[in-house]
């Protein structure tokens, strides 16, 4: 599941190689293309994202003392972010995920200035059930 996934440095890189609004959205567009589908029976109500705007799922699973993820949502940005929180997130323990500081990778990235109110939501509500474990 991680094995494709770049680094956050490497992603970070991207984002700043690309400092336009316009290239950083086909960035995450692409990046939305690389998020392995959720099967269909992973999509219930349990799963789902609530304070999305499109429908989202996250499916949390644990292997040791590490957190795997799977994510899906409808729509192509939101895969996208999905994907970053992929990045950041996958494979690690309960205390890597607290030690995260979200905000200043937000900053460095510049996302939360361009996506509008109800993406910036969606995407603090799957950041948030993913802090909660």
């Amino acid at each position: 599941m991680s094995d494709t996934l770049i680094g956050l440095d490497q992603l970070i890189n991207q984002f700043e190689d690309n400092k336009s609004w316009d290239k950083q959205y086909r960035l995450i567009i692409q990046l939305g293309k690389k998020l392995i589908k959720m099967s269909d029976k992973d999509k219930i109500d349990h799963n789902k994202v609530e304070g999305c705007e499109s429908a989202a799922w996250l499916l949390i699973e644990k292997k040791e003392d590490c957190y795997f993820f799977q994510m899906d949502s409808e729509t192509r940005v939101v895969k996208g972010l999905m994907m970053i929180l992929m990045i950041i997130y996958q494979g690690k323990t309960v205390q890597q995920i607290r030690d995260i500081n979200i905000d200043q990778i937000f900053e460095k990235l510049g996302l939360l200035n361009h996506l509008s109110p109800s993406r910036t939501n969606g995407l603090l509500a799957i950041v948030q059930k993913i802090q909660r474990i």
